[in-house]
């Protein structure tokens, strides 16, 4: 059962201010504790977060959540929603919905990204993925291995490492495979390699992949993203170590909000001129 209830929501969304509200009123209406929170610092003990916005609202939820265990149930005030549990629009019968414990929970494996450089380490998650790129508009090697293994290396304008969750994202953008939520894998996809030969590859969850950017020129540096929202620049000699992390986080959904029918419905999928 939720009992315990926070609602947080993107204040950069017009409509996702009194859409807020309006989920604190009835949920208090069932009698249920909520706390309404802007912040995602220092979160209460949950038994769910219900997250007002769009998929990057719900990435920065997925990411505080998952170390305390806390399901998130997304309703989409944005573009895509890709992530959400349902639009904006069926709120009244999604909350409905979430209270009579019709929804379904899904674990979604996530990146644990330690960044080694000058003398420090640095540790983040992501939901979607890790992309390394130039700081400026000008290719560069990536070294790589995978669990000790040295693998050929990257040449072009970057490496993006993406969970399942994350196929649909960044990594599709830059020819990368979708893959089912449930399947436990990293997807390396270079990003405009400078070469016919490079491909996407799909590795297991459970190895150890390094990435190490090798300049050619003393001016060349790079960028290393967090589902796009965390931007970390990379010095001469940085090392990333890509492992999964220990939990995983939780999204919540409705039974006929699937993963074929929302790629079918958000991105177009198998759909034809008749629709």
């Amino acid at each position: 059962m939720f009992n315990r209830v926070g609602v947080f929501y993107n204040e950069l969304k017009t409509l996702a201010a009194p859409l807020a509200q309006q989920t604190v009123d009835f949920l208090r209406a069932q009698n249920k504790a909520t706390t309404l929170l802007t912040s995602l610092e220092n979160l209460p003990d949950l038994d769910v977060l219900i997250c007002l916005g769009g998929d990057g609202t719900i990435l920065r939820c997925a990411r505080a959540c998952a170390p305390k265990n806390i399901p998130v149930f997304g309703i989409n005030c944005g573009t895509l929603g890709f992530l959400a549990a349902a639009e904006k629009e069926e709120i009244s019968q999604a909350l409905a919905s979430l209270l009579e414990g019709k929804c379904k929970s899904r674990n979604h494996l996530m990146l644990r990204v330690d960044v080694h450089q000058n003398g420090q380490t640095q540790t983040f998650t992501a939901l979607n993925d890790c992309a390394l790129h130039p700081s400026h508009m000008r290719a560069f090697f990536v070294n790589a291995a995978f669990n000790g293994v040295e693998m050929p290396p990257y040449f072009g304008d970057g490496v993006i490492v993406a969970t399942p969750t994350g196929s649909t994202a960044y990594s599709l953008a830059a020819g990368g495979p979708i893959v089912e939520p449930n399947v436990e894998v990293f997807v390396v996809t270079p990003i405009c390699p400078h070469s016919l030969n490079q491909r996407p590859m799909v590795l297991s969850a459970d190895g150890h992949l390094r990435l190490t950017p090798a300049y050619k020129n003393a001016e060349d540096s790079a960028v290393i993203s967090f589902d796009g929202q965390i931007h970390l620049p990379l010095t001469a000699g940085a090392e990333i170590e890509i492992t999964r992390t220990p939990f995983a986080a939780q999204l919540l959904t409705l039974p006929q909000r699937g993963f074929f029918n929302v790629l079918h419905k958000k991105l177009s999928w198998g759909q034809t001129d008749a629709e």
